[in-house]
């Protein structure tokens, strides 16, 4: 349906599953806690997704701490079972909880919610695994199909998670590239309030900000300029720059 992304059943068959090679096992919320089969599929040594509807937090400890032993490769999924979620129920901040309970393992969602927008949401919230059902008419028989995406539909998610993976960017805070324009139309200096002459000690009375040229001092110096003494003079609406204070190199920068 989509290139790169794999539709599996969820079946009790391991062994022939196992022996068809199929890249992973899905374990439905029905079997989640059905620890024989678990353990089963999980000594196959296949890679698991487990989704967690119907189950408290301390069965999903067991279920990772059962998995664990016998398989590294897997991981978990929240999961609300009702068929279609409700936004409320859908209790998104679980993906935060696993990530925090189960750290080594990859967290993701499995969402039966109408629509697309919730799934996204998990995504940008961290769900490293997205599951959602297709059908080809949500008319049809049974309530699944009310919960489940039309192709175009799935073809949208996924352009949607590829956008968001992309907005998600860097955890690092600093002047961007594509930032310097406008930083260079908006960009703001310590300027002079009122004609400063040469030898006076500043005060914060002395100072303003605004868009100046050349560029001065970053509004953010200000108060690390109170008490620095002024080698010339500076006009009104001036910039405050480096040359114009004295003994600046000996300024402490952080």
């Amino acid at each position: 349906m989509v290139p790169g992304v794999p539709c599996l059943p969820t079946s009790m068959a391991v062994e022939f599953l196992h022996e068809l090679g199929v890249p992973f096992f899905k374990v439905g919320s029905g079997d989640t806690n059905n620890f024989p089969y678990l353990k089963k599929t999980s000594e196959k040594g296949r890679p698991m997704v487990i989704s967690s509807g119907m189950q408290s937090m301390e069965t999903m400890r067991r279920v990772y701490n059962l998995v664990k032993s016998s398989n590294t490769n897997f991981c978990i999924l929240q999961c609300t079972s009702a068929y279609p979620l409700l936004p409320e129920d859908v209790n998104l901040r679980i993906i935060t909880e696993y990530q925090k309970l189960f750290p080594d393992i990859p967290i993701g969602y499995s969402g039966h919610e109408t629509g697309t927008t919730i799934t996204v949401a998990a995504v940008a919230m961290g769900a490293k695994v997205v599951e959602r059902h297709v059908t080809l008419d949500k008319t049809w028989k049974g309530s699944d199909h009310q919960a489940s995406l039309e192709p175009n539909e799935f073809v949208e998610l996924v352009r949607s998670i590829r956008l968001v993976e992309k907005a998600m960017g860097s955890s690092v805070k600093r002047l961007l590239p594509c930032e310097v324009a406008c930083h260079n139309k908006l960009g703001k200096s310590v300027v002079a309030k009122t004609r400063i002459p040469a030898g006076s000690v500043l005060t914060l009375n002395m100072l303003t900000v605004k868009v100046a040229e050349p560029r001065g001092f970053p509004p953010e110096e200000i108060f690390d300029l109170e008490g620095k003494t002024v080698k010339r003079e500076i006009a009104e609406d001036e910039s405050v720059t480096e040359e114009a204070i004295e003994n600046y190199n000996t300024r402490t920068k952080c």
